[in-house]
């Protein structure tokens, strides 16, 4: 009697562990109906005990997985393994949410599969984390624009895209004129201030399938792809200057500056991210020495 009294009172602490854990639980019986959950699953999911009772986990599941992740899944704990990996759920809003999950078969004194339970542990603000920290690494703080890593990244598919398929691609690197002067006179507040509007001005000027780049300072950079031919890449750089030609006013102060922009091509110029980039800066620091405001592509130099 004092056996039997012990056994129901672990089995009431237990339920009461679950019924209070914050990981969600559920527990299903062998064909996969939901028979059991806890409250922690019901704030995760946004359904409540009675919706989800009786139904099967595919009512969570986001499209985010192919069935023959879900088989696989089913293959292992049928086979009396447990379970353990990433899901990508969705929850009655539509919400996707990140959970890892573990799943282990339970048995009866026979040994045969009864039921299975499974704990999420939500991932969902390690996933945002993650994601921050990635967007922090692949673009600039200031702008909001992806940084040179990002930029090389790009290019580096693009370029192998191009050779696959024949096609022409161009890289432009664009510098403002006396960018300098502006911090210098009106403060580095206005400076970056006239970064952020000229970025905007670029982003706005180009394809959405192109790239724009800030790859520190003055320095931008853009990726123009699938070019029919070298003379399309002129309209590109000619909307880009006059874009960042029209006078800026920040705080009532009258803001004006020019954009000098060389352009490499490939697979003319080069047929590599570092060589192009360089080609590119070669070709607009010449636009800069004849008086900027413009651009122009690069050229060999010539024998002596």
């Amino acid at each position: 009697m004092r056996k039997m009294f012990m056994e129901r009172k672990q089995q009431e602490l237990l339920m009461r562990a679950f019924t209070r854990a914050a990981n969600a639980v559920m527990i299903a019986d062998r064909q996969g109906r939901i028979v059991w959950v806890n409250q922690a699953l019901c704030r995760l999911s946004g359904y409540d005990e009675a919706e989800l009772l009786g139904q099967t986990p595919a009512l969570l599941h986001s499209g985010e997985h192919e069935a023959d992740f879900y088989r696989g899944l089913w293959d292992t704990i049928l086979a009396g393994q447990p379970w353990q990996g990433e899901l990508i759920e969705r929850d009655k809003q539509g919400r996707r949410y990140t959970v890892s999950q573990l799943i282990t078969p339970l048995f009866d004194d026979s040994g045969a599969i009864t039921h299975f339970i499974a704990i999420q542990h939500d991932l969902s603000a390690q996933q945002g984390e993650r994601e921050k920290m990635e967007h922090l690494a692949y673009h600039d703080s200031l702008t909001g624009l992806p940084n040179r890593l990002h930029f090389v990244d790009r290019l580096n598919r693009a370029i192998a895209a191009a050779a696959r398929q024949g096609g022409m691609l161009a890289v432009m690197f664009l510098d403002l004129d006396r960018f300098k002067a502006v911090n210098d006179t009106l403060g580095h507040a206005i400076g970056d201030r006239l970064l952020v509007s000229v970025a905007e001005r670029l982003t706005g000027a180009v394809r959405k399938s192109d790239l724009v780049a800030r790859l520190g300072g003055d320095e931008f950079t853009v990726l123009v792809t699938d070019l029919a031919n070298a003379a399309d890449v002129d309209s590109v750089a000619r909307q880009l200057v006059a874009a960042v030609g029209q006078p800026f006013a920040f705080d009532h102060h009258p803001v004006q500056t020019h954009a000098s922009i060389g352009i490499s091509l490939y697979p003319r110029d080069g047929d590599c991210a570092e060589l192009l980039l360089e080609r590119a800066d070669e070709a607009m620091y010449r636009v800069k020495a004849q008086g900027g405001g413009g651009y122009g592509h690069w050229q060999p130099a010539l024998p002596r």
